[in-house]
């Protein structure tokens, strides 16, 4: 039955939008950090380290997706962006912080709004920041290598601005 479901879902999306594909994997990551901090509130830790290990990588995915050369400043802020997050999912599984997971469902649901305003206006080409054609496995580089090399943080506040 699961091999059935697979089959479903994989034709599911390949049937969407670049733009549709890019908002599900927001609301998805969205749905995995309400549900950690859901179980951080019922002291199941393991449950909510686990939902938030999924988002963890649903945002490292959303970073390595970023066309770094098309997306120009764009691109690099929300890599900055995405740094910022997985930084504060870390750190949110490490103390089990509700604030540090609401800063970054904040983040992702601010970021997702973007995005469903270019879906809603039409605007599928406007997603230059994003590779429509990823490899099956990805280097990491610009900002996030930047910032691992230097050991920098990112703070709080920062905005993105075309």
């Amino acid at each position: 039955m699961i091999k059935g479901y697979d089959t479903y879902k994989q034709n599911n999306t390949m049937g969407m939008s670049q733009l549709e594909l890019i908002l599900t994997v927001y609301r998805g990551t969205i749905r995995l950090l309400k549900q950690a901090k859901a179980d951080f509130e019922e002291e199941k830790y393991a449950e909510g380290r686990t939902s938030c290990d999924k988002a963890r990588k649903c945002i490292v995915h959303l970073y390595t997706t970023l066309d770094m050369e098309k997306g120009e400043d764009i691109a690099e802020k929300l890599g900055q962006l995405y740094a910022f997050m997985i930084e504060q999912v870390d750190m949110a599984v490490a103390s089990k912080s509700l604030d540090l997971i609401d800063t970054v469902i904040g983040l992702l649901s601010t970021i997702k709004e973007g995005w469903e305003g270019l879906n809603e206006q039409g605007i599928e080409k406007s997603t230059p920041a994003v590779r429509s054609n990823q490899p099956d496995s990805y280097s990491v580089s610009g900002p996030i290598k930047k910032m691992a090399e230097e050991k920098t943080t990112m703070k709080p506040g920062l905005t993105i601005s075309a």
